[in-house]
Order: C-alpha cells, then sequence, then structure tokens
C-alpha cells in the first residue's frame, strides 16, 4: 500500500470521527451568577454574597482583583452562600468577583458594590475634657480637608487627610457642655456633610429613657454611661422617692435597667437616677416621662353577667369620671382618688359578638378608651319532651272532631281563602332548656328526611317552650323535628336531638259514619222543615 492511499484512508477517517463527535450532543452548563445584598453600604459592615452555577468545590472572593476570601465551600448543586466584611476601601463603585477552584476559564461571576462613607467613635462616650479618637472610611483616596463637627459647628481647627483606601483619623477634646447627647458629623474636600451618616456622642454620666410616655403600669428602659466600673448601689426615683435600687453597674460603668411606672397622676413626672458616692444625687441629668391616662376592663366571671369592671389609671387627682359604651352615656360615674386611680362597674348592653369601645371621661381633661369584646355564651341545646320519639298523632282523634272538621270544611267552601282562622290544632311541640335564666326564643324545624335535607316547616322567634302545629301545617306522614334556643345577646343553642313522629290519617270508617250521620241530620232538618210547612199550608 503505498503512502498516498494509506494518507487518504487516514484523512478519511479522521473525517469520520469528527462528523461522529459533531453529532453528539453539546454539553450545556448552567450560567455562573453571583448576586449582593445589600448592594451598599459603609467599610466595616456585612455583605451577604450568593452564587449559583459553580462546578469546583471551594471558591475564591476578590475585591477589586485583590483577594478577599479564600476557601468558600461550593454545594454539590454548585452553589455559594457567604457572607463578608465590606474591606476599607474608597467611596463609589467597586467590583466583587467570584472564582471557583475548577480552572475553567467561564466559571466566575462579578458584582458590584457601592461604599459609602462612616465615622466612628473610640470610646461613644465620656466626660467634658476626655480626649476622643474619631475614625473615617469611605472617603475619596487621598482626599484633604476633612473636618468634624459637633452638633453641626466645626470641632476642629486642623484638617485631616486620608490615605489611598480614604480611611482617616483625628483626635478632639469633649467640649466642656452639658451632660446629654450630641451628634458628630464630618465632610472633606470631595465629601459633602450629607453623604456621612451622624454618630451618638454622650457626655456622662448620663441616662436615655425608653419611652417617654405612657400610662401606668409601662415598662421604661434605663441606659446609663459614665458610672464607676462595676458602681454599686443605682437608684432610680420617682418623682423623689425611691422605685428601686442597688442595682450594679457593667464593668464599663454603663447599665440598661428596666423600670416600672407607679400608680401616678396624669402630667409630667421627673425620673432620677444616682449611684454611690462616685455618682451622687445631681451629677446625672433627670429624665422626664409623661404619664398618659388609661383604662383596663374586666369582664364579670359570672354566667351571662354583663357586668363589666373599668380600672381607671394615670387622671387627674380627685376627678370625675364618666363612662360611655359605644359613644352612649352609661349614667354610672366614679372619682379618682389622690393617685388618678378608680375603679366602677358599669352595665354592658345586650348585643351580639364584637368590638366595642369604652370611653372614660374626667372633668378635668383626661380621656382614656379601651375595647372590649363581648362574648355571647351560648345556651345549652333544648330537650324534646313531646312529641317523640316514634309518637303517632291522629289528624282526627274522635267522631265528633271528624264531624266538626267536615262542618268547618263545608264552612270553608263559602269563607274567603286566606281565612285560617278555621285551622285547628294537630298537636302542641314542647321542650325545655335547664339551667339557663335568660331570655330566650327559639326555633322550631320539621323535616320529612332524619338528616333534614327536606325541611318542610321552620318557624322562629317563637316565645315560650311549646308550638302549636295546625293540621293544615301538615298532611299525613312521618316527620323528623328538632329545636335550638337564641339567648338575648345572640348566642345559639346547639340544635336538640332530633326525634320522629308520625300524622295518621282519619279511618274510612270513621269518616263514613260522620259523613253519614251528617247527612241524616241534614236531612232531618229538611224532613222538619217541609213537615213544618205542609202544616201550617193545611
Amino acid at each position: 500500500m503505498n503512502s498516498k492511499r494509506i494518507l487518504l484512508i487516514a484523512s478519511a477517517l479522521i473525517l469520520l470521527i469528527s462528523g461522529m463527535f459533531s453529532l453528539l450532543p453539546a454539553s450545556t452548563h448552567a450560567a455562573t451568577t453571583i448576586n449582593l445584598n445589600p448592594t451598599r453600604g459603609s467599610a466595616g459592615s456585612q455583605a451577604a454574597i450568593t452564587g449559583d452555577g459553580f462546578i469546583g468545590k471551594l471558591a475564591t472572593i476578590y475585591w477589586d482583583d485583590k483577594k478577599l476570601v479564600q476557601n468558600v465551600p461550593v454545594s454539590k448543586t454548585g452553589q455559594i452562600n457567604f457572607s463578608f466584611e465590606v474591606p476599607s476601601s474608597t467611596k463609589g463603585t467597586h467590583l466583587v468577583k467570584v472564582t471557583d477552584d475548577s480552572n475553567w476559564a467561564n466559571i466566575n461571576a462579578s458584582a458590584e458594590f457601592a461604599v459609602t462613607p462612616n465615622i466612628t467613635l473610640e470610646p461613644w462616650w465620656g466626660k467634658s475634657s476626655n480626649q476622643i479618637t474619631i475614625f473615617g472610611y469611605g472617603f475619596a483616596s487621598g482626599e484633604t480637608g476633612i473636618q468634624t463637627t459637633w452638633d453641626g459647628r466645626q470641632l476642629s481647627k486642623a484638617a485631616s487627610a486620608a490615605d489611598k483606601n480614604g480611611s482617616w483619623y483625628s483626635v478632639f477634646t469633649v467640649p466642656y457642655v452639658n451632660k446629654g447627647e450630641y451628634t458628630l458629623g464630618a465632610y472633606g474636600d470631595s465629601t459633602k456633610a450629607s453623604e456621612v451618616t451622624e454618630i451618638t456622642f454622650t457626655v456622662s454620666p448620663f441616662c436615655t429613657a425608653t419611652p417617654l410616655s405612657g400610662p401606668v403600669g409601662t415598662k421604661i428602659m434605663i441606659s446609663g454611661v459614665g458610672f464607676r466600673a462595676g458602681e454599686d448601689g443605682v437608684t432610680f426615683t420617682w418623682d423623689g422617692p425611691i422605685i428601686d435600687t442597688n442595682f450594679v453597674a457593667r464593668p464599663n460603668g454603663s447599665f440598661s435597667y428596666p423600670i416600672i411606672v407607679p400608680p401616678s397622676v396624669k402630667g409630667r413626672h421627673i425620673i432620677g437616677i444616682y449611684g454611690s458616692s462616685f455618682t451622687p444625687k445631681n451629677i446625672v441629668p433627670d429624665i422626664e416621662f409623661e404619664v398618659t391616662s388609661s383604662i383596663k376592663l374586666t369582664p364579670s366571671d359570672m354566667y351571662n353577667s354583663r357586668d363589666l369592671k373599668v380600672e381607671g389609671y394615670g387622671f387627674n387627682a380627685n376627678e370625675s369620671i364618666s363612662f360611655s359604651y359605644d359613644k352612649s352615656n352609661t349614667g354610672v360615674s366614679a372619682t379618682t382618688d389622690a393617685l388618678g386611680n378608680f375603679t366602677a362597674t358599669i352595665q354592658a348592653p345586650i348585643s351580639p359578638s364584637k368590638e366595642h369601645q369604652v370611653t372614660a371621661t374626667g372633668s378635668k381633661g383626661a380621656l382614656a378608651q379601651s375595647t372590649y369584646t363581648s362574648v355571647s355564651i351560648a345556651p345549652a341545646a333544648p330537650q324534646l319532651l313531646f312529641p317523640g320519639p316514634g309518637a303517632k298523632i291522629q289528624s282526627s282523634n274522635s267522631l265528633f272532631d271528624v264531624m266538626l272538621g267536615v262542618f268547618k270544611s263545608i264552612g270553608g267552601m263559602f269563607a274567603s281563602s286566606s281565612n285560617k282562622s278555621g285551622d285547628t290544632t294537630l298537636t302542641a311541640m314542647n321542650w325545655e332548656v335547664k339551667g339557663d335564666p335568660s331570655i330566650l326564643t327559639y326555633t322550631l324545624q320539621i323535616s320529612k328526611t332524619q338528616d333534614f335535607s327536606n325541611i318542610i316547616f321552620t318557624r322562629d322567634g317563637i316565645q315560650g317552650k311549646s308550638f302549636n302545629l295546625t293540621k293544615s301545617d301538615l298532611p299525613a306522614g312521618i316527620y323528623y323535628w328538632r329545636a335550638r334556643a337564641t339567648n338575648e345577646s345572640g348566642g345559639t343553642s346547639p340544635w336538640s336531638n332530633s326525634w320522629s313522629f308520625e300524622v295518621i290519617p282519619t279511618s274510612g270508617l270513621i269518616l263514613t259514619i260522620a259523613i253519614t250521620i251528617i247527612l241524616l241530620v241534614i236531612a232531618m232538618i229538611i224532613f222538619g222543615i217541609i213537615a213544618l210547612f205542609n202544616r201550617r199550608r193545611y
């Protein structure tokens, strides 16, 4: 075989193999992506990075092409979920890039993060004349003319300059000012004051309270700084008298402690805080707290009672109080004691279950409202008495009843079809509800089926524990009946158990006899009339 033939055969094989590979399905790979949350923040803040579409086992996070974090785990499904600390960087947009250890060129993804300028303090509280250091991050690279402000006014005369990463620091002396909280800010030649979030510095010793207003019983969280390390005997007063004492500060001289607003009249009150001899009285500024009026509603636990106990706090001393229920005057009044407290009982009107508003109005201007949800206690289900179970009720019980019915039927032929006064009672339906003193009405239902899917008679609002069915209400047949009760506040009982009964038609024999007797009577009357007429005639 010559070389030309070998070359041709080899070329053909190469083309054949290339064609076979071209027929194979191309491998697919999901696009590699990352997301940042949040997408902007200051140096030192946390950012979460989530990614998808990676194929390696470990990933590396880059910040502006510099390695930030290595060996970030990649899940079996190609996902990463990791939080990192934003490094010290200049303000503006920076690139976050993630690659994995698969060494595939296309397995990487990027996202942008915006750095904003910020400042911090060390420490964040101190006394006048203390030396405090303020640190700045996220300013422009090499930015000059950086100044610090104290409550909006320039604090230092010498300007600071940022390094290549936009970071700087400055030391200042706390001014001689009153104890309390002050705001610090910063700005530079290329960073406006509005770009930098202000921070709080506390001239100590100083305490704050949260909240600063509320009703009696409110929990107030008192936070203090500038006390001696581990200072004991920290004491809290309310308008002078002690309400809590012997609390111990933390090793750094700070503390947080809750106190409860004691019974007090409406208006402004003073919270005082002091410690041992290191922080005696009148060193820590007092805190003002505004007491607001409030009422507490407690329903009676007596069955079906409408009594509603109203307790009031934070009203004016010796104040006359009137009450309204859903804007209607209850006619009840009360008078507060020296601390603005009172207790009264009002009657909640009868109404279905829903929210109602109770208002207590004071003669000296105090006012408080509270919501009361009335609860309708459902009465017990009625117990059926008669008829049933299995009772048989004849539509006519005697020959006299049949004759009377026939006469009425004849009379009905000449009466108006709308006149029902002729209906006679078929039977009385009787039931009872035990142990319920409330005013009840009843609903009666009669059905052709035991599951009450074919109800043929319903009567609501029945007064009393009995109802008379008339003969026109039910023809002959087998029926099922039940009842339920409703009290005056709208509470409805479950249905009673159901009983069956049967209405039996009048037998043919009795009906024949009755008609025969009636016809004989009529014939005798006619014969008598004829005889009387003939006698007079002759």
